[in-house]
């Protein structure tokens, strides 16, 4: 599914995005993450694939706390 930025779904675009991006950073694999955090591997996945289109931003914050990132590399727009 396509998003461009004046789409108010787009925030979700560009957190799956930075998910994956630090994901691979920190050398997880989507198993690894869903472990880690207490979520499911297809959860993940379909938030790094823009195909799960709402999340919180609680989500987002236990994330960021089990990776050691602040939450405003999450936001940081992608292209």
């Amino acid at each position: 599914m396509k998003f461009n930025k004046k789409d108010n779904k787009y925030i979700y675009v560009v957190v799956g995005k930075n998910i994956k991006r630090i994901r691979k950073l920190k050398g997880l694999t989507q198993v690894q993450l869903a472990d880690l955090i207490g979520y499911s591997e297809g959860t993940i996945a379909n938030i790094e694939n823009d195909s799960y289109q709402t999340f919180s931003l609680e989500f987002v914050y236990v994330i960021s706390k089990k990776l050691n990132v602040p939450i405003c590399e999450f936001f940081k727009d992608v292209d």
